[in-house]
C-alpha cells in the first residue's frame, strides 16, 4: 500500500512500511502502556503505526470525523506522535497545547477552537481538563496516555481504552481510506501563539504548510546528501515541546519523518546534561539557554584549572575562532593552523565534547530566540555545526536557515566527478564517523582526508554566526520602510482561528505576511534579528532603542542568567537583573564568602560589585542613551510557572512590569 506523500500522515505511513520492525522510531522513559518507568523502552516504525492506527479506530468510534478538533494536551513523549497521527488518520485537526497552561488557558483554547476532545498526557491534566468540562467548556471525551489510578469518571478514557473500542469496528482498510483522503489543501492543526503581547491566537497551519517547511527545512546539500547515502539514522535527543511549531518541526517532521531519525524524549530540561552522556545524541534541536550553559559551564569549570590548562583552553578557543571565521567568509584556514586546529581538537575540544556527551553530535540548531555570536563561535569550535534559524508560529515555522552551504562560488550541481567524492568523503566524515563518535582528527587516515576534502571542497561552505541564515527554498523576503520583515511562501498560514480582523491585519494589502520583527539583510543575503517591533523603546528624550540586543549583552556575563530592560516612554534606561545563582555560589565559595540564602547572597557587598562591574562592561560597548542607569537585582528567576515567561522562555514584559511595578517605579523616583 503506498501512500500520498504531500500530507504529513501519508509520509509518516510511507516510512513507517519502508522501516517496519528494523528500525527503532521513538525511545522514553516510559512502558508500553505510557507510564512512567525508570528504564528506556523503544518502538519501532511498524509499532508506532500500528498504535496509531489502532488509536484512530476508536477516536472514529468516538465520533472524530473529518474537520473536527482535538486537544492534545501533553509534554513531548511517544504517544504524542501517535496521538498527532492517530488525529490525522480521521482527517482531524489536532489543537496542540503546552502542558503547562492553567485551568483558564485551557478552557479559553480548548472552548475557542471548538475541540471536542481532549487527549492528555496523564491523570493530572485528565482531572484539570475535567474541571474545565465542569466550568462549562463543551469536553465531551478525555482520553489519557497513560493508566488511570482509580475508578475513571464518566466519559474518561485510556489508550487502550479507546484501542479496544475500535478493534472490531472499523477496518484498517476504512483507516487508510481516511488516511488517503487528507489532501494538501486540509487543516492539519491549530496552534496557539504564546501570548507575549496579548489574547493568545490559533494559527491555522494546513498540511500543505506543514510539508513545504518539511522540504525547506532539510534542503542543503549535506543533508540532501547524507539522505541519497542513507548511512545513518539520526538520534535527536528531544526535549522542545512538540506541541510548539519549532520542536514538532525540527524534531518529528524533519528529524523522523525526512532523514528517519530516531527520536528519543529527555526526561526532562533539567536532566539534560544527564540524558546527554546517556544517549550521546547526533542531533540536538534546542533553545539559545542550553547553548549558553554549556557555554558558561565549560568557561567556568576553566576559570578554576591551573594557569598551564586556561592557557591552552585559551590557545585552541583562538584557533576555533579562525576556524569559525573562515566558514563565516567561505575562505581556506592556512596549512599551518589548520594543522594546530586538528591538535586543539585532540588535546581540547574532543575532551570537553565527551564529557558533556557531545562527542557524537552532528546537527545543533538554535531557534526561539536570538543566540549570542560568543557562543555560536564556542559551539563551532567544538565542530558541532550549530545552525541557526528563524520562523514563527504562524510561517510553520521556519523562513530562514542558516546552515553549512556552499558560497556563489561553487555550485555542486555543477561539480565535476572528483568534487562530488569530495563531498561524499566530507558527509562521510563529518556526518557518518562523527555520528559514531570517531573524530576526523584522532585518525591519521580519516584527518588527510578531511585535509583533502577541505582544500577541495568543503572550505567553500559558508555559515555566519549572530545571523539566521538566507531565506529558505520557496520564500520571499523583503524589509519594509519601518524596518519589519515581510515574508511570502508556501509555509505562510491560512489566518487566525475565529480572528478574521486579526487575519487582515496580519498581512499587507498586496499579501506579504508582517513578521513583527526588525530585521536587515547583510551584503551576501543572509539576516540579521535586531528585535520585535512591538518591544521597541522609545524613550522620552525621543531616542529609539532595541532592548534584546542590550538584554544578550548582559545575560552573556558568567554570573547574570536574566535581565528585562525598562525604559519606554522613561527618561533614561533600567533594568532588572536575575543572577545565575548556581555560579554566584560557586563564586562565593572559591572567594571565601560564607554559605548563605540567593536572597542574603545578592546583599553582599562583594556580590554587589561584581555584578556592578558586569553592568559596567556592557555600558561600556553602548552608547551613552543605551546605557542602563539603575538596576534591580532579583532574588528569584522569571520562569513559566510564575508567569513572566511564554512556554518557549520569552519574556512576557506586560507580566513582568505589572508583577515589580514597584521596583520598576522606585528606579525611576531618582
Amino acid at each position: 500500500m503506498a501512500y500520498r506523500m504531500d500530507t504529513l500522515c501519508g509520509i509518516f505511513h510511507n516510512q513507517a512500511l519502508r522501516y517496519g520492525d528494523q528500525v527503532e522510531l521513538l525511545r522514553a522513559k516510559f512502558d508500553k502502556n505510557g507510564d512512567p518507568s525508570s528504564q528506556w523502552h523503544s518502538r519501532t516504525w511498524k509499532d508506532t503505526r500500528d498504535e496509531a492506527i489502532g488509536l484512530a479506530k476508536g477516536l472514529m468510534v468516538l465520533g472524530l470525523n473529518k474537520g473536527d478538533r482535538a486537544v492534545i494536551f501533553s509534554e513531548s513523549r511517544p504517544r504524542w506522535v501517535i496521538a498527532d497521527q492517530a488525529i490525522q488518520a480521521c482527517g482531524a485537526i489536532g489543537v496542540p497545547l503546552y502542558p503547562t497552561l492553567t485551568l483558564e488557558e485551557l478552557g479559553y483554547m480548548t472552548d475557542d477552537s471548538g475541540s471536542k476532545i481532549v487527549i492528555a498526557s496523564n491523570q493530572d491534566r485528565g482531572e484539570m481538563a475535567l474541571k474545565a468540562k465542569a466550568q462549562g467548556v463543551p469536553i465531551e471525551k478525555i482520553i489519557v496516555m497513560c493508566s488511570w489510578d482509580g475508578a475513571k469518571p464518566e466519559g474518561v478514557y485510556t489508550f487502550e481504552d479507546v484501542i479496544a473500542l475500535g478493534k472490531d469496528k472499523i477496518s484498517d482498510q476504512d483507516v487508510e481510506n481516511k488516511i488517503n483522503a487528507v489532501v494538501p489543501e486540509d487543516v492539519a492543526s491549530i496552534i496557539y501563539t504564546s501570548g507575549t503581547t496579548g489574547k493568545q491566537k490559533g494559527a491555522i497551519l494546513t498540511q500543505k504548510n506543514w510539508v513545504a517547511n518539511l522540504h525547506q527545512a532539510s534542503n542543503s546539500t549535506l543533508m540532501r546528501r547524507q539522505r541519497e547515502m542513507g548511512k545513518i539514522h539520526p538520534t535527536h535527543l528531544v526535549h522542545l515541546p512538540m506541541c510548539h511549531v519549532f520542536g514538532r518541526t525540527s524534531d518529528y517532521h524533519v528529524g523522523a519523518l525526512v532523514q528517519g531519525s530516531i527520536l528519543v524524549f529527555a526526561e526532562s530540561f533539567e536532566k539534560i546534561p544527564k540524558n546527554l552522556q546517556e544517549i550521546r545524541p547526533n542531533a540536538v534541536i534546542s533553545i539559545p539557554r542550553l547553548w549558553e550553559k554549556i557555554y558558561d559551564t565549560t568557561k567556568s569549570i576553566v576559570s578554576r584549572q591551573n594557569k598551564t590548562t586556561q592557557s591552552i583552553f585559551n590557545w585552541a578557543m583562538k584557533l576555533g575562532e579562525k576556524y569559525s571565521h573562515a566558514m563565516e567568509t567561505a575562505t581556506r584556514m592556512n596549512q599551518i593552523d589548520l594543522l594546530q586546529f586538528a591538535l586543539a581538537n585532540v588535546l581540547v575540544f574532543n575532551k570537553i565534547k565527551k564529557t558533556a556527551g557531545l562527542d557524537r553530535v552532528v546537527l545543533g540548531v538554535s531557534g526561539g530566540g536570538k543566540l549570542s555570536k560568543d557562543v555560536c563561535v564556542f559551539i563551532r569550535s567544538l565542530g558541532i555545526q550549530l545552525s541557526e534559524g528563524y520562523g514563527l508560529t504562524e510561517t510553520s515555522p521556519v523562513i530562514n536557515f542558516n546552515e553549512p552551504e556552499f558560497n556563489a562560488s561553487f555550485d555542486p550541481a555543477k561539480a565535476n566527478w572528483f568534487q562530488k567524492k569530495m563531498i561524499d568523503l566530507t558527509v562521510d566524515l563529518m556526518v557518518t564517523k562523527q555520528a559514531e563518535g570517531l573524530s576526523p582528527y584522532t585518525n591519521p587516515i580519516r584527518s588527510l582526508g578531511l585535509s583533502l576534502a577541505y582544500n577541495t571542497v568543503a572550505h567553500k561552505l559558508q555559515i555566519k554566526p549572530g545571523t539566521v541564515g538566507k531565506p529558505a527554498l520557496w520564500t520571499e523576503e523583503k524589509i519594509a520602510e519601518d524596518g519589519e520583515i515581510l515574508v511570502k511562501g508556501p509555509q505562510v498560514f491560512k489566518g487566525y482561528w475565529n480572528m478574521p480582523e486579526a487575519t487582515k491585519d496580519a498581512f499587507t494589502e498586496d499579501g506579504w505576511f508582517k513578521t513583527g520583527d526588525i530585521g536587515e539583510f547583510d551584503k551576501d543575503g543572509f539576516l540579521l534579528i535586531t528585535d520585535r517591533k512591538k518591544e521597541l523603546f522609545v524613550t522620552s528624550g525621543g531616542k529609539n532603542i532595541a532592548p534584546h540586543p542590550i538584554e544578550l549583552a548582559i545575560t552573556g556575563k558568567p554570573y547574570i542568567d536574566q535581565a528585562c530592560l525598562l525604559g519606554d516612554a522613561r527618561k533614561y534606561i533600567c533594568a532588572l537583573i536575575v543572577p545565575d545563582f548556581p555560579e554566584l555560589h560557586r563564586y562565593s565559595k572559591h572567594n571565601g564568602i560564607p554559605a548563605c540564602s540567593d536572597k542574603d547572597l545578592i546583599e553582599n557587598e562583594q556580590i554587589k560589585a561584581l555584578i556592578q562591574k558586569q553592568v559596567d562592561e556592557v555600558n561600556e560597548t553602548l552608547p551613552r542613551y543605551e546605557q542602563i542607569k539603575y538596576y534591580k537585582v532579583l532574588d528569584k528567576s522569571f520562569s513559566v510557572e510564575s508567569g513572566e515567561l511564554t512556554p518557549t522562555l520569552k519574556l512576557k514584559r506586560r507580566i513582568v512590569f505589572e508583577k515589580y511595578k514597584d521596583e520598576i517605579e522606585s528606579m525611576y523616583q531618582n
